[in-house]
């Protein structure tokens, strides 16, 4: 007895993850896309932990949740490269397969009455009910949950060389843990315990946990190392920004704060520009809030005394200044759009997109990130004015007779550094080239306006206003 409960108190001191849960600020269709707004600014759970690592890849898995009266929502975002499912049966072993799971146990004082959803990636659930008053079989069935994952209702998920990520989408009704739950909807700092884990595959088989496992831990099945959330009623800061709101923040803003900043977030004669590249507006909307309310010590920045309703507009506006394509919601379908990018629009050959793809353009893994909506589309559909440097398309003839055409990548007195359109990098000296020509157009077409059919573009930039590593952690 005194060793177990050693043990269990070096599990509470090894530092259990943290999470808040928001309050979903509208419907979620559980689609297995996680493309609503919500899912977009709910913050990240963080870097999943590899407890028993020993050799492969680290692949990581992007948890958020949220809530509502009715439900619990949670998904995850698994970085993949090789996914593979093939049971369907009905609570069968699916840690078998490329799968993740939720622990819960919604009354900290009974850590272990608790109990488990596991999805496989073709949508194949297996159910426990671990407490102290369940007299049923070694599975459950807990009542009106929806799911959805990236390959749902397959018969079988084979590994592809496509593979790069899946996705599994969970509405957990509440009333299913109303004999443990405190209260059931949960009330604002309602506290539960919980983990969220990774498993399986046939190659780079994964084993990672949300909440970390102290050393000599072997089993997810350990319910003093759950994570602590608390749920939050209120949306997360900055979750609902609307168009009218930013306009209703524009307008609040020129009217209040002109005085030192410059109308429409431009340079004023005592205050920054805050439509410009600074530190602080990578800040939370937390801290923007803060700032205008309660001013900034030690500088010229005043305290507000507007409403906290109005100074949320003005935060959503200042952010509007400076948001990228991850931050807008756009139509379309994002799934539809991959399938453009890869066929029909042929982005792949030129451009990487986590880590396949071509090389003669930039990579867009973190294109939504850093570009605005408005750049993305113009990309695809108005003629480049500039052409950026390392992408300027050049012909040559060598001295020997050999013409290469691609991307100049770099250009010295002596030397040039060339990516041909086979992605083969060419270093030649000055004397080595007798003739080059530099192309005044960009190899990046801008009339996908007019090859793809207007759904086509729709979807397509609703996929590439996706594309960011920053989201993930947020």
């Amino acid at each position: 007895m005194k060793s177990a409960l050693v043990f269990v108190t070096a599990l509470a001191a090894f530092g259990q993850a943290s999470y808040d849960i928001y309050r979903a600020p509208g419907p979620i269709v559980i689609d297995g896309k996680l493309d609503e707004a919500a899912w977009r600014q709910a913050p990240g759970a963080g870097d999943f932990h590899f407890n028993w690592f020993q050799a492969g890849v680290k692949e990581q898995t992007v948890a958020r949740m949220l809530w509502d009266d009715e439900n619990l929502y949670v998904s995850w975002h698994a970085h993949d490269r090789h996914i593979s499912a093939y049971v369907t049966q009905r609570h069968g072993p699916v840690s078998k397969d490329d799968c993740v799971e939720i622990f819960l146990s919604p009354n900290p004082g009974k850590v272990r009455n608790y109990y488990t959803f596991e999805i496989n990636a073709i949508g194949t659930m297996l159910n426990r009910c671990r407490t102290d008053w369940w007299t049923g079989p070694p599975t459950w069935e807990p009542e009106g949950v929806q799911y959805r994952t990236t390959f749902h209702g397959l018969p079988k998920k084979d590994e592809s060389p496509q593979d790069d990520h899946w996705i599994v989408e969970a509405a957990i009704p509440l009333k299913n843990f109303a004999r443990d739950a405190g209260h059931i909807p949960p009330r604002d700092g309602d506290r539960w315990r919980l983990n969220l884990q990774r498993l399986g595959g046939r190659t780079n088989a994964q084993a990672s946990t949300w909440s970390p496992l102290a050393e000599g831990v072997r089993s997810f099945h350990t319910p003093e190392a759950f994570g602590w959330v608390q749920f939050r009623n209120r949306p997360a800061q900055g979750l609902v920004r609307s168009a009218a709101m930013v306009e209703q923040g524009r307008e609040l803003y020129n009217r209040s704060c002109t005085m030192c900043h410059g109308q429409n977030g431009t340079a004023g004669d005592r205050g920054p520009a805050l439509a410009a590249r600074r530190r602080y507006l990578r800040t939370s909307d937390r801290d923007l809030f803060d700032a205008i309310k309660s001013g900034i010590g030690g500088t010229l920045m005043p305290a507000s005394p507007l409403p906290a309703e109005d100074i949320g507009k003005i935060v959503a506006y200042i952010r509007s200044l400076r948001a990228t394509a991850i931050d807008a919601a756009v139509a379309g379908n994002a799934a539809r759009g991959r399938q453009v990018f890869d066929g029909k629009g042929r982005c792949r050959e030129c451009h990487m997109l986590q880590g396949r793809g071509g090389l003669i353009g930039p990579d867009l893994s973190n294109v939504a990130a850093e570009r605005s909506f408005r750049f993305l589309e113009e990309a695809l559909t108005k003629p480049k004015q500039n052409i950026p440097q390392g992408y300027q398309p050049v012909r040559l003839v060598t001295r020997e007779g050999r013409r290469i055409r691609g991307v100049l990548k770099n250009e010295h007195n002596f030397s040039l550094q060339l990516l041909d359109s086979e992605g083969r990098l060419h270093l030649l000296a000055r004397d080595e080239v007798r003739e080059i020509e530099y192309e005044n157009q960009s190899l990046m077409p801008a009339d996908y306006d007019k090859v793809l059919t207007a759904p086509e573009l729709r979807d397509l930039l609703a996929f590439l206003s996706r594309q960011a590593r920053s989201q993930e952690a947020r």
